[in-house]
């Protein structure tokens, strides 16, 4: 009984994780998409274009967070801090990158 719920608890979470990247993806498409379309027979439409970039990149940074939160909820604290580690490095390459 335990295991079939345990089963069910990482389904869920599973699938939070995979709507978080497909709202993200799908999402930054149609910015980029309707950019390009906007620059292409209205002139303009750049904004547009690097507001889909923007949530592109942002994307595995949100997967991160949900992880992380996902964990804290779980009471596994060691994940918590490999995800905290994870968004580190990933701020400290940005911060670099900049």
């Amino acid at each position: 009984m335990k295991l079939s719920l345990m089963k069910k608890d990482q389904q869920t979470e599973e699938r939070l994780i995979a709507l978080t990247l497909k709202i993200g993806a799908y999402s930054a498409f149609a910015c980029i998409v309707a950019g390009l379309l906007l620059h292409y027979f209205a002139g303009s439409g750049n904004r547009v274009t690097i507001v889909g970039l923007i949530i592109l990149l942002a994307t595995p940074v949100v997967r991160i967070i949900v992880a992380g939160i996902e964990f804290l909820l779980e009471r596994d604290f060691k994940y918590v801090l490999v995800s905290l580690g994870v968004l580190g490095i990933v701020a400290l390459a940005y911060w670099l990158g900049a």
